[in-house]
């Protein structure tokens, strides 16, 4: 999740009013006592609320019939309470069991599937981020339980599932081994127009990379579960101002000491790193972005992929109209490629395009098309399994509402 987006996603609502119970608790806890007036409590932002919902419909060319579950949905609650001397930030959010799904049988086919999932792949409600931001100067510092995409990484047109790209290599870069929800501490040094630089570090084993998916191994920096070192992720990223019409520049490198066992059987490998690229610019009603990345790995830490390359443009026909497209090629390791026989490794390309009317303030549709070169990197495989070329056809619906408390006017 991006910082600010309002994913509050649809079909799991009854639970997520398991949740609200433990986020209306921390509102009260920032309440206090009535005898305190929120102006001595809050900042001037006070408490901001966002909720929201999308709901996915998809359809593939392949196997289609093999689908018992053509929506998919989820929903995402934020609450930022300004204190004064910094931001308190929490983030809840719920999703449906996706089953067999679009999402499912071509993998990659829909960022926002399974976001929060037990063990066992089934639909929850979760407490994914909880932390604490302040201003010192141009120092701004976040610490706590974090999606450390949310910092780092980030182009104008391709990293919100929500209102852009589907398509999981059209979000995130997947050469960056970025743990899921983990604690961590991130700072980022600059001016918003000028030239700024983030730094991190987290714990490299996040909730959705222990099988448990429990929060006590976040807090546990040693060896996992099955005796692997779990080690830590560190990232340094800088951002360069490029013209004053908002082009933008942005250069990065990461390293994870996280222990996984060596596609080609040769032990384990305890170290990873990689670099990446990003470039940002606009033309009239234009706006486009171009990625690149590559690692060393030779684990699944990054699922095999090891070089990355993306283009991706947004035209913005008006307020209400906008049109996206994109595409994103990934190569795989030899190795990785080998280790999916008897079936085909393969690279990947997957292009998208898609459409946005945004109807009211609160309410948007969004149809969209994806085409998948070698789906879930296979060439060749067995008839019961996705290969080759498939087309994924689908259609989000976005909701979504925000309000603020005890603000200053």
């Amino acid at each position: 999740m991006k910082r600010g987006d309002i994913r509050l996603h649809g079909a799991a609502t009854s639970r997520m009013q398991r949740l609200l119970p433990m986020l209306a608790l921390a509102a009260t806890m920032l309440v206090g006592s009535h005898a305190v007036s929120a102006g001595e409590i809050f900042g001037d932002d006070g408490i901001s609320i966002e909720l929201g919902s999308t709901i996915v419909g998809q359809q593939i060319s392949k196997h289609n019939g093999d689908i018992n579950k053509d929506i998919i949905g989820s929903l995402d609650l934020v609450i930022d309470a300004d204190l004064g001397f910094g931001t308190l930030h929490l983030y809840g959010e719920g999703a449906s069991t996706a089953d067999i799904s679009a999402s499912s049988l071509v993998g990659g086919a829909n960022a926002d599937a399974g976001t929060a999932a037990t063990p066992a792949g089934k639909g929850r409600v979760q407490l994914s981020e909880i932390s604490f931001g302040f201003d010192i100067g141009a120092l701004n510092t976040n610490i706590g339980v974090m999606d450390l995409s949310a910092f780092a990484d980030a182009t104008a047109t391709a990293n919100d599932e929500g209102s852009q790209f589907l398509a999981d290599a059209l979000v995130n870069n997947p050469t960056i081994a970025f743990p899921d929800y983990t604690p961590a501490i991130v700072f980022n040094y600059g001016e918003e127009a000028g030239i700024q630089l983030t730094a991190l570090t987290a714990n490299a084993y996040g909730l959705g990379d222990n099988p448990r998916g429990n929060y006590s191994q976040l807090f546990k920096f040693g060896n996992t579960p099955t005796g692997e070192r779990k080690g830590l992720f560190s990232l340094v990223e800088l951002r360069l101002p490029l013209s004053q019409d908002g082009a933008l520049l942005t250069m990065g490198g990461w390293h994870s000491s996280t222990e996984a066992t060596r596609y080609d059987g040769a032990g384990n490998d305890r170290s990873t790193l990689g670099g990446y690229a990003n470039i940002d610019g606009v033309v009239g009603d234009l706006a486009w972005s171009a990625r690149v990345g590559f690692n060393n790995g030779k684990t699944d830490i990054t699922g095999g992929v090891n070089s990355f390359a993306s283009l991706s443009t947004e035209y913005s026909i008006n307020e209400q109209h906008a049109f996206g497209a994109g595409v994103a090629h990934s190569g795989l390791l030899n190795d990785y490629k080998t280790s999916l026989a008897p079936n085909s490794g393969a690279n990947s390309t997957v292009a998208e395009i898609y459409y946005r009317w945004q109807i009211t303030d609160e309410i948007a549709i969004s149809p969209d098309i994806q085409y998948h070169h070698n789906a879930n990197n296979l060439s060749a495989a067995a008839p019961a399994d996705v290969f080759g070329n498939v087309w994924v056809y689908g259609l989000r619906i976005q909701f979504g509402a925000s309000h603020q408390m005890a603000h200053h006017e």
